[in-house]
């Protein structure tokens, strides 16, 4: 059941990505992986849209219990209103288990909605040497409301390419929401966000389980709402549909120019 819905609201979603108008449900901030969006699922933003260069830097952790901990510090670049290139490093403890470095490019943008096409290069470093593993997709945003609370829905389709292992490749598929909580209230400073994805911020030693359908979800603050400043926190759940439920919390800010 959830392999065949979820494709077909993926599509859905981005067949409705034209038309939509602006909207306070969506703050730019960090995915786990570095790249601008939801918690592991990529948007079609990006970090600096009214600027032409703009950089971010980040920290986020996830635990699951015991020493399952992971550190992800992550930067971001933005790049003429259009472009951004994004990074991770992943620590397990001290020890370094990745580097992912990826871009995305808008293809179009309407308001609050956006099309981009992106991709992602890991390295990971295994008992067997280092593993690389790679993956393309397709993200469609949408902006509109949810209950008159403003809010943006984001639909990523691709394909992971792995070198190793029982499968030489694998279609990914994610859905998030973003929705500004208590407008009138806390004035489009905190949002709900919540993704739910096949796929997760690395392929090796990743803490939110890749082999099924994962469900994250959490609040997301900015503190700083307007200008060439940015900072976002969020505090989140990671995989609650199963035992190994998870903690995940980040930071990140920025600066454009």
């Amino acid at each position: 059941m959830k392999k065949s819905v979820l494709p077909a609201a993926l599509l859905l979603a981005i067949v409705c990505t034209a038309g939509a108008q602006t909207s306070a449900g969506a703050v730019n901030g960090m995915t786990f992986n570095g790249s601008t969006g939801l918690i592991v699922v990529p948007d079609a933003r990006i970090a600096w849209e009214n600027a032409n260069f703009g950089v971010d830097i980040g920290y986020g952790f996830v635990w699951t219990g015991g020493q399952a901990f992971d550190h992800l510090p992550r930067f971001a670049v933005s790049i003429a209103k259009r472009a951004e290139i994004h990074g991770l490093f992943q620590f397990n403890n001290s020890d370094l288990r990745n580097f992912v470095l990826g871009g995305k490019f808008q293809l179009s943008r309407s308001g609050g909605s956006a099309l981009a096409l992106g991709a992602d290069l890991e390295m990971a470093n295994q008992a067997a040497g280092t593993q690389i593993s790679s993956k393309i997709y397709l993200a469609a945003t949408y902006a509109g409301n949810f209950f008159d609370a403003p809010s943006v829905t984001t639909a990523t389709i691709g394909w992971q390419m792995f070198e190793n292992g029982n499968f030489s490749s694998q279609f990914i598929y994610g859905m998030g929401f973003s929705m500004s909580l208590l407008p009138k209230t806390f004035q489009n400073h905190v949002f709900w966000i919540t993704d739910f994805a096949n796929f997760s911020y690395t392929v090796w030693a990743s803490q939110i389980d890749l082999d099924r359908g994962a469900f994250n979800t959490g609040v997301r603050i900015r503190p700083i709402k307007e200008g060439r400043f940015n900072l976002v926190i969020d505090i989140l759940g990671t995989d609650l549909l199963d035992p190994d439920r998870g903690l995940g919390v980040n930071i990140s800010g920025g600066l454009a120019f």
